[in-house]
């Protein structure tokens, strides 16, 4: 029985390794979020702390990556095909991808959270070869809208940067 359960861990492809490496990633950092966020008030409610809206980013990756894994293993099972052909994927544009969320995540306390949400969506766009005015539409418009929510009507802390 083991060792049939060895056998199926063992053909799976590197999508399924990814997801699960996010999802227990996802599942650390939302632990340790408080530790993070600097300064933590602790006596502050759970609605009202800044850790809310990264925890809740944080728990939604972690769930939706075990989910998708569980509904891959599903279709398998059953012979259906996967909405997306997965041997399409390309394993350096999803490494891309995460170096440049990993290098925004370090920018917004520096550079602030507009200006890093916008050079995150335009390097994000040219890494995903979007044609120029599309990557120009799509990384202003979501980065001003974006900003709006939630710096100026939900008042998440950024903390203090450089720019705004």
């Amino acid at each position: 029985m083991i060792s049939n359960k060895l056998s199926r861990l063992s053909s799976w492809t590197w999508d399924r390794w990814l997801l699960l490496a996010l999802s227990c990633v996802a599942i650390c950092i939302w632990q340790l979020s408080p530790l993070l966020i600097q300064p933590y008030p602790h006596n502050t409610n759970w609605f009202e702390s800044a850790a809310l809206f990264p925890q809740l980013s944080l728990l939604i990756v972690a769930v939706g990556g075990l989910f998708e894994i569980y509904q891959r293993r599903h279709q398998s099972e059953s012979g259906e095909s996967e909405e997306l052909d997965s041997s399409a994927a390309n394993i350096r544009d999803a490494i891309a991808m995460l170096v440049a969320f990993g290098i925004y995540m370090l920018a917004v306390p520096i550079l602030g959270y507009l200006v890093s949400t916008l050079a995150f969506l335009l390097a994000g766009c040219w890494l995903l070869k979007f044609e120029r005015r599309t990557s120009l539409l799509l990384a202003f418009s979501l980065s001003f809208i974006m900003w709006v929510i939630f710096v100026q009507i939900l008042k998440v802390y950024f903390g203090h940067s450089w720019l705004f």
